[in-house]
């Protein structure tokens, strides 16, 4: 039986079970348990027994909404393959736009401590890092497991990123650019996400209280009395923008609004100097 045929009935399976993207991912899962290339299973490479077993395996956790990344152990982000893991968020492509923010300021300031607030697998941190060589970045987490997988990441594309626990800004003293993705799921909201993120990504990472900015205020109090980086960069949930936006506007700042490659303001931005 060829993979690619094994791989059909799998999506078929998946599909049923309403999992979206279903050919993909059971394309996906086909090749994990191959270990084959893309190209050697459009090629039509052969599926024996063992092969088998191990999609059908592969399928089955799948059906149960473990997201195809803690499956594969992996999740492109910016070009690079990233480890994952049941210990930190699947990273997504929306949260690349920070990185496009940070990259586009060193540009001009190349000397600028870049810190990422909530690191997680390292993803943003690590990317900046490898695409800014010679540039001081610094990931914090309150994760040692969450560390444990930021330091594999940074050992595979960008070895200088230095990796701190600590909660929020609490370690670093001074930082020009502060990059975060930090909890902004409403309480209320996260078990009605799809199970993949409810049931499965690690609750401290998602839920960010009961209007989902509890934490962003706290980072942007320290950055106000504290550390008044030259950029802060927030992400935001689809709506929340307006909101935060204000509110910095009372604190006298101005903010600027930035949106993804999907037309949603998924970064508030502004600066101290």
């Amino acid at each position: 039986m060829s993979l690619r045929a094994a791989a059909q009935e799998a999506a078929e399976r998946l599909n049923a079970a309403g999992i979206p993207d279903a050919e993909f991912e059971a394309e996906l899962l086909a090749r994990e348990a191959a270990g084959v290339s893309r190209a050697r299973f459009f090629a039509g490479a052969a599926a024996g027994r063992d092969e088998l077993e191990r999609l059908h395996e592969l399928i089955e956790r799948r059906l149960e909404r473990e997201p195809s990344a803690y499956i594969t152990g992996s999740r492109e982000f910016y070009g690079r393959e990233f480890v994952v893991g049941p210990g930190v968020l699947v990273p997504r492509p929306e949260t690349e736009l920070l990185v496009e923010i940070a990259l586009a300021e060193l540009a001009s300031s190349p000397r600028l401590v870049v810190v990422d607030v909530g690191t997680g697998s390292g993803a943003i941190a690590v990317s900046v890092a490898a695409a800014a060589p010679g540039s001081r970045v610094v990931g914090i987490d309150t994760s040692a497991a969450a560390l444990a997988i930021a330091a594999r990441n940074a050992a595979l594309h960008a070895p200088g990123t230095q990796l701190i626990m600590g909660d929020l800004l609490a370690p670093i003293g001074r930082a020009g650019i502060v990059l975060a993705n930090l909890p902004y799921i409403p309480t209320w909201e996260i078990e009605a996400l799809e199970p993949e993120v409810s049931r499965w990504e690690p609750r401290v990472a998602l839920d960010g209280g009961e209007d989902g900015l509890v934490l962003i205020r706290q980072l942007i109090d320290d950055c106000a009395c504290r550390v008044r980086p030259r950029l802060l960069a927030l992400e935001v949930g689809v709506g929340q923008a307006p909101a935060l936006a204000g509110e910095l506007r009372e604190r006298g700042l101005k903010p600027e609004t930035l949106r993804d490659l999907a037309g949603i303001e998924r970064v508030v931005c502004c600066r101290w100097a």
